[in-house]
């Protein structure tokens, strides 16, 4: 029994005392972002988002990041003043992503930390905390054929949505699903049905 005892014990201090990679606010909520509860204007936009199906007149802006990387880079924050007008006066979702490296711990955490870091910058800026929602997907969309770094590039964002777009959202049919991907890698656009 003390032999048995002896052997749990390395095995609880492994499991109990490693750090974590998560953030530190996140909610352990893998599959969804906590938005149903906020009201009306987030949760059918989440939904769309969740499934890969953003209209594309509902996307503001795009902010990619570096590997590993989640503060907003300098040559990325115009994109973000350039929207900051009517950013102010909507209700926004930020999806936050990363690419396949990592595991999906890890990067789910890095996805939520790069729409943080989105939101807070977008507060700086003048919108209401209230009024923006982050959704961390990690690497639930990422172009797994991608093999290198840069390729992989297109998977390192955080995407600004405007949570109140009233548009159709189009539902993408078998043939749209398994659109060949580009030159670049990186999926081939789905267009509206």
């Amino acid at each position: 029994m003390k032999r048995f005892a002896l052997l749990l014990l390395p095995a609880a201090f492994l499991v109990g005392c490693g750090p974590s990679k998560m953030p530190s606010d996140f909610s352990g909520n893998l599959s969804g972002s906590g938005m149903e509860s906020r009201g009306s204007g987030f949760s059918s936009m989440a939904e769309a988002i969740r499934s890969g199906n953003i209209p594309p007149e509902a996307i503001l802006t795009t902010v990619y990041f570096d590997f590993d990387k989640y503060t907003v880079d300098a040559k990325e924050r115009s994109k973000l003043d350039g929207i900051a007008g009517r950013a102010k006066n909507t209700k926004l979702i930020i999806a936050g992503y990363t690419d396949q490296s990592g595991t999906e711990e890890y990067n789910l955490g890095l996805s939520d930390r790069r729409a943080q870091s989105v939101r807070e910058y977008l507060v700086r800026l003048g919108s209401t905390q209230t009024n923006v929602e982050v959704l961390a997907l990690g690497e639930q969309n990422a172009n797994q054929s991608a093999a290198t770094r840069e390729a992989m590039g297109a998977d390192r964002k955080a995407i600004v949505v405007d949570a109140n777009y009233a548009g159709p959202v189009a539902r993408p049919t078998n043939r749209q699903l398994s659109a060949p991907a580009n030159q670049s890698g990186a999926p081939a656009p789905v267009s509206a049905l």
